[in-house]
C-alpha cells in the first residue's frame, strides 16, 4: 500500500523479547498473522514519516489484559472526481481496550474494547 496507509506500522514483541515489524529494513512487508497473540508483552505503532508520534502499549498481564489483534481500516470518501482514500485508521486491541492511531495526523484515540471508530 502506498500513501496514507503507509504513514505507520506495526511493531510486536513477544515474552521472549522477539521484535516483528510490520515493515522490514527493505520496505517488504510482513503480515500481521505472524504475531503469536497469546505471547506479546508490548505493541505500537511507529510512524514511518518524520515529525510523527509513536503509539506504545504495554500489557498488563497481571490484570488479566492480553492482545486481541491489530487491523488497519482505510476511510474513502467521494471528491466528485471518484472515491478517494481521506483516512487510514490503525488499531491495537487488547482485552480491556483499543487504541486507534489516525494516520494523518496521528492523533489517538483510547475507547473501550467494542467501540468502533470511524472518523
Amino acid at each position: 500500500m502506498n500513501g496514507i496507509s503507509s504513514l505507520y506500522g506495526w511493531e510486536v514483541e513477544h515474552a521472549d523479547h522477539s521484535v516483528i515489524r510490520q515493515y522490514n529494513e527493505d520496505g517488504s512487508e510482513n503480515p500481521s498473522t505472524m504475531i503469536r497473540v497469546d505471547e506479546v508483552v508490548r505493541a505500537s505503532i511507529l510512524p514511518r514519516a518524520s515529525g510523527m508520534p509513536r503509539h506504545d502499549i504495554l500489557l498488563d498481564a497481571v490484570r488479566g489484559e492480553r492482545f486481541v489483534r491489530r487491523f488497519g481500516r482505510g476511510i474513502l470518501k467521494d471528491q466528485g472526481a471518484g472515491v478517494k482514500l481521506t483516512e487510514y485508521v490503525h488499531c491495537l486491541v487488547t482485552t480491556h481496550y483499543r487504541l486507534w492511531v489516525l494516520s494523518s495526523t496521528g492523533q489517538s484515540i483510547v475507547a473501550n474494547p467494542d467501540l468502533e471508530v470511524y472518523p
